[in-house]
C-alpha cells in the first residue's frame, strides 16, 4: 500500500515526487561539496537518491524515527559511509545521540530536514538543536514546512499547522544570517513526436509575483546558507502510475469512511444499549423505593426498627438465639401504589 499522505514511495504520483526531489536538489550542490550529509526525517530516500543523481556524499548520517525506514533510505542510497540512528527528534536524550553522531561526521556537515518539523509534537528541542548547531558548531541547515492554507485539509499525521504567519514566527528564532525561500507549484505539457523517441527540451518558466501561493517553506541557516540558488523542476507525468496512485489514495480512503461509518453504528448501538439499562435501572430504583416504605410502614405498626437502620442492625447483631423470630405477613405480590 502506498504511503500517500506521508512518505514517498514509488507509487506516488509524479508531480509530488519532482516537489520533495526539488528540494533536495536546492540542497545537493552543498551536500555533495562538502564531504558530510545528515537527513534528519529520511524517509524512504527515494526523493535524495533521484536529486543527487549517481554522486554521492562521502559520509552520511541517517535518521528517522522508524527503523525500517532509515534502512531502506540506506539500501537506496547506497553511501559507503553511512551510519543510521532511529530517533524520535522531541526527545532530548535521543537528540543528544543525533548531535553526537552528527559531530563525528568529517568536515562540517549540511543537514537536511524536509517535511518533519510539522510531525513533531514539539519543535522547540529541534530548533534549540538545529540553532546551536549552526552557531557554535559551523553546521549548515536547510529545512522545510509545508504551507497549510495551500493544502486546506486537516492531515490527521501533522502535529503543528503552518502558513505565511507562523514560518515568520519561526523566522524570528532563526540565526540573523539565514535564507527564505518559498516553494511553488508547476502545471504544464509538452510535445513529441510520434514515434515518442525521448527528447529533451530546454524550458524558461516564470515563477513568482502576483497571486504565488507558497506549497512549502524553506529556511537555511549555518556557514553555507547563502550558496542555495533557486531552482525548478520538471518531469514527464506517468500516468498510469498517477492513476493507480489516485486510485489507491481514493480506496484507501473510501475503507476509512466505511470504518468510520462501522465504528459509529456500533457506537450508536452501545448509546442505546446504556439508554435501556438506565431506565431499567431507574423503574426497578423506583420498585425498590416502593418495597422499602411499604416495609417500613409494616415494621412501625409492629414496634419494630426500621430495616437498614443503626437500631434494626444493633438489634440484629445482639439479638438472643433462643428468641423466635416474629413471625410478620408475606409482602404482596406488588407494593401498594
Amino acid at each position: 500500500m502506498s504511503d500517500w499522505q506521508e512518505r514517498i514511495t514509488h507509487e506516488t504520483a509524479p508531480a509530488i515526487r519532482a516537489e520533495h526531489e526539488l528540494r533536495y536538489r536546492l540542497a545537493a550542490p552543498i551536500i555533495l561539496a562538502g564531504g558530510s550529509w545528515a537527513d534528519l526525517g529520511c524517509g524512504n530516500g527515494l526523493a535524495a537518491a533521484a536529486a543527487l543523481g549517481d554522486a554521492r556524499p562521502a559520509h552520511a548520517l541517517l535518521v528517522d524515527v522508524e527503523e525500517d525506514a532509515v534502512a531502506r533510505a540506506a539500501q537506496e542510497l547506497a553511501i559507503a559511509d553511512a551510519k543510521m540512528i532511529a530517533a524520535d527528534l522531541t526527545d532530548p536524550a535521543e537528540l543528544r545521540q543525533v548531535r553526537d553522531a552528527l559531530l563525528a561526521l568529517p568536515a562540517e556537515p549540511v543537514v537536511s530536514c524536509f517535511e518533519v518539523v510539522e510531525h513533531l509534537s514539539s519543535f522547540v528541542p529541534l530548533l534549540e538543536f538545529s540553532v546551536e548547531l549552526a552557531r557554535d558548531q559551523g553546521v549548515t541547515f536547510v529545512i522545510s514546512v509545508p504551507n497549510d492554507a495551500f493544502w486546506s485539509i486537516n492531515n490527521p499525521h501533522h502535529r503543528t499547522s503552518w502558513g505565511e504567519g507562523a514560518f515568520e514566527e519561526l523566522q524570528q528564532l532563526l540565526p540573523a544570517e539565514h535564507t527564505l525561500m518559498r516553494q511553488v507549484a508547476l502545471s504544464g505539457s509538452a510535445m513529441v513526436g510520434w514515434s515518442a523517441a525521448p527528447e529533451v527540451h530546454e524550458l524558461a518558466v516564470r515563477v513568482g509575483g502576483d497571486g504565488m501561493v507558497a506549497t512549502h517553506f524553506i529556511a537555511a541557516f549555518g556557514p553555507r546558507h547563502g550558496e542555495l540558488r533557486a531552482a525548478a523542476l520538471a518531469v514527464q507525468a506517468d500516468m498510469a502510475e498517477q492513476r493507480r496512485w489516485e486510485r489507491e489514495r481514493e480506496s484507501n480512503a473510501a475503507i476509512a469512511q466505511a470504518m468510520v461509518g462501522e465504528q459509529g453504528a456500533v457506537l450508536r448501538a452501545q448509546e442505546a444499549t446504556i439508554a435501556k439499562q438506565t431506565r431499567e435501572l431507574r423503574e426497578q430504583t423506583a420498585q425498590f423505593d416502593g418495597w422499602r416504605t411499604y416495609i417500613h410502614e409494616l415494621e412501625r405498626e409492629l414496634g419494630r426498627p426500621l430495616a437498614g437502620s443503626a437500631e434494626a442492625m444493633a438489634a440484629e447483631a445482639g439479638g438472643s438465639a433462643g428468641e423466635p423470630p416474629t413471625q410478620q405477613p408475606p409482602p404482596p405480590a406488588e407494593p401498594p401504589a
